[in-house]
């Protein structure tokens, strides 16, 4: 499949996502996303720990990193009643907050191979947390902001800066919620279609991609038809729903020329917040695509899962497979 694990025809992409124009208003021609499967190359590094549930490769690691040094600013306001001593504390834990969300970001940059195809992997292994284990405060200073868009005084605002140390820590514990997940079938003929059903047993936002066997991957859910991705407790969402079937869109597997068969995957990720796990897109294609080689939407994703508190979120992966 190429919508990320499904064939998906989608405008604008590579041969492994090939795509047949995806209306972007309802019209009476059908439009079908193909999913797509090529080579498999999938590389399982991730903050130097190989996590190969579903993938073997051969890999190389970089030692994991062990503490690093960041600097970060805090600003709170000074509200009716509070101490300075209040403010200053709400803004010295704004300060820790903003530290370690730099040096998440340095965690995950530090792996030796960081590709988007390892969205299959088992990501609740793969984050990183970080604990301040050194500070120093600078910079300490009250000012007057004056919000031009509002009547009134100014605000007086407390501000402070950190230098902090920070060690990655890794989860471990699992998600407070079971998010489950199936196809119609696990086992695929050319072009057949493929539709995917999801339940949580709590409320949570749902993310699904689609990796095709080359590692490229593509975000079926949310996309640009249909944004709002919440499910309910055991409400049972399908992909693709009634809006994108009555668009014309169908998803079809579809095995590239001179294969014999392909194994690709649908991930779904669950959180309880209302989060955008990948960066916004300009572009006005229905559906986000990246390439396997690439690594800036898997930093993207563990990133922001690293900011969200263990049992606020939750994944499972879906495998299927290709034949003539």
């Amino acid at each position: 499949m190429d919508v990320s694990g499904f064939s998906m025809h989608i405008p604008k992409h590579t041969d492994s996502i090939r795509c047949a124009a995806v209306p972007r208003r309802p019209v009476a021609k059908k439009t079908h996303l193909v999913l797509l499967s090529h080579r498999a190359f999938f590389v399982t590094a991730l903050l130097g720990v190989v996590f190969g549930t579903f993938i073997e490769t051969n890999t190389t690691f970089a030692e994991p990193v062990a503490t690093v040094t960041v600097m970060a600013e805090g600003v709170a306001p000074f509200l009716k009643d509070m101490s300075l001593d209040e403010v200053r504390g709400r803004a010295r834990d704004e300060a820790r907050r903003n530290a370690i969300e730099q040096a998440v970001g340095v965690f995950v940059r530090s792996a030796s191979v960081l590709h988007n195809s390892q969205i299959t992997d088992e990501l609740i292994s793969s984050v990183s947390r970080g604990v301040i284990e050194q500070e120093q405060w600078s910079n300490e200073q009250i000012e007057e902001i004056k919000d031009g868009k509002r009547p009134g005084p100014a605000m007086a605002m407390y501000r402070i800066k950190v230098t902090a140390q920070v060690r990655p820590v890794r989860v471990e514990r699992r998600a407070g919620f079971d998010v489950r997940g199936g196809l119609n079938k696990t086992v695929f003929q050319d072009n057949e279609e493929a539709l995917i059903k999801i339940r949580s047993t709590q409320p949570a936002y749902l993310h699904v991609f689609s990796v095709t066997q080359d590692g490229g991957v593509t975000l079926l859910l949310p996309n640009k038809f249909v944004e709002r991705n919440q499910i309910t407790p055991d409400q049972e969402v399908v992909f693709p729903n009634d809006t994108l079937r009555a668009l014309g869109v169908r998803l079809r597997v579809s095995l590239p020329k001179g294969e014999k068969k392909a194994r690709e995957y649908i991930k779904v990720i669950a959180t309880r917040k209302p989060i955008s796990l990948v960066g916004t897109d300009a572009s006005k294609d229905v559906f986000k695509t990246y390439t396997g080689g690439e690594n800036g939407m898997i930093q993207d994703v563990i990133k922001r899962l690293a900011q969200l508190e263990d049992e606020d979120w939750n994944e499972t992966t879906l495998p299927y497979e290709v034949r003539p």
